[in-house]
């Protein structure tokens, strides 16, 4: 692991043009995603691909956070672990920012961290929230690339997608957004993009990218048990394997955007 505050190391990776890309993740309401996000970093995670994925609030995983390196409190090898799912894991904050917001020099250090880190990794996804004082990103590096917004299936989550999206473009410009809706079927999902879509084709003059949807487990097993199915189709079809196939498909989604979407060396 690198020492970020060694400048010969960072300019040797700045030179080297590291193929690092930046997701931005965050709920409709633009707060931190759900726990979900674990899991969609545990799909994307493959032999041979570097993935980080930094949550904006400390886990009990996580005894060094980022914000700990930035007080210099730590190292960055202490504050980033290794995932047994396969992926690198770190976390931003102690503490919850949408009730302790950073201070103006913390939120530079904390995203000359992120894009340091970004150097040793294929892709880093990052828990985007916005801060509460100004009601921007948190951090610049959120809007580095692309943002993944996560829409319950609910007609208040358009709404407050909508408001989220408005703000993101009026601070942020035209970013590549994309949209995953849980708790809902494929077909759900579409329909439930298709709305918001529109509305931001209309009013805001974008359009937004579908990754997917990602289904409610728990209603899932209700169906199946009132249905009665014990046979070897309802095994495939079981919720866990569902959930699990929808997220490799958000991730395949995912990983497709790589080819339109720049390294954040070259951004």
């Amino acid at each position: 692991m690198f020492n970020y505050h060694d400048q010969a190391d960072g300019l040797r990776r700045i030179m080297a043009r590291s193929s690092a890309r930046m997701i931005s993740v965050m709920a409709a309401n633009g707060q931190p995603a759900d726990s979900w996000l674990s899991q969609l970093a545990a799909s994307m995670a493959a032999p041979g691909k570097r993935l980080l994925l930094i949550q904006a609030h400390q886990r009990p995983m996580t005894k060094y956070t980022l914000q700990a390196v930035a007080l210099r409190k730590s190292s960055l090898g202490r504050a980033v672990v290794k995932h047994p799912q396969g992926y690198d894991l770190a976390c931003l904050t102690e503490t919850d920012t949408l009730s302790s917001p950073l201070s103006g020099d913390l939120k530079i250090e904390l995203d000359g961290i992120v894009k340091q880190l970004a150097y040793d990794y294929d892709t880093v996804m990052i828990e985007a929230l916005f801060d509460t004082s100004d009601q921007t990103l948190a951090l610049p590096v959120m809007a580095q690339h692309s943002l993944v917004l996560q829409v319950e299936r609910h007609d208040e989550a358009i709404k407050s997608a909508y408001t989220t999206i408005k703000r993101i473009c009026q601070q942020h410009g035209q970013l590549p957004l994309s949209v995953v809706v849980t708790d809902a079927t494929h077909e759900q999902g579409q329909q439930y993009f298709m709305r918001l879509n529109q509305v931001c084709q209309q009013f805001l003059g974008i359009s937004l990218g579908f990754l997917g949807a990602i289904p409610d487990s728990k209603a899932m097993q209700k169906a199946q048990a009132a249905a009665g199915l014990k046979n070897r189709l309802a095994a495939e079809s079981a919720p866990a394997t569902q959930s699990a196939m929808a997220f490799r498909a958000v991730a395949r989604s995912l990983d497709q955007q790589r080819l339109t979407t720049s390294s954040l060396a070259a951004a």
